[in-house]
């Protein structure tokens, strides 16, 4: 008997919004998505605290994809606070067969 069971990354809505910042411990992240997985946070893996922020957030995007199964397009909006960024996904990448 086939399993009716969804891969998980298909549980996750599209995601909306990327949120990006430096703590001396490293980088922290937020994703959030539309419908019902809300948001994903933690520590990115990889970047070290003091690289530069493009490099981190190519990390966080690489990342986000790599979670949804889905190329990302994100707007990312000039800091309001220091080592604070935020990303606005502009365009979502159709998802794959299932």
């Amino acid at each position: 008997m086939a399993s009716e069971r969804r891969p998980y990354w298909r549980t996750f809505g599209t995601p909306t919004s990327l949120v990006l910042y430096r703590t001396p411990g490293g980088w922290r992240y937020a994703v959030q998505f539309t419908g019902p997985a809300g948001i994903a946070d933690g520590v990115l893996a990889g970047p070290p605290p003091s690289c530069e922020p493009d490099i981190a957030q190519a990390g966080l995007v690489r990342m986000a994809e790599e979670l949804i199964h889905r190329r990302l397009d994100v707007f990312w909006h000039a800091p309001g606070q220091p080592d604070w960024w935020t990303g606005t996904v502009t365009v979502a990448g159709p998802l794959p067969p299932a």
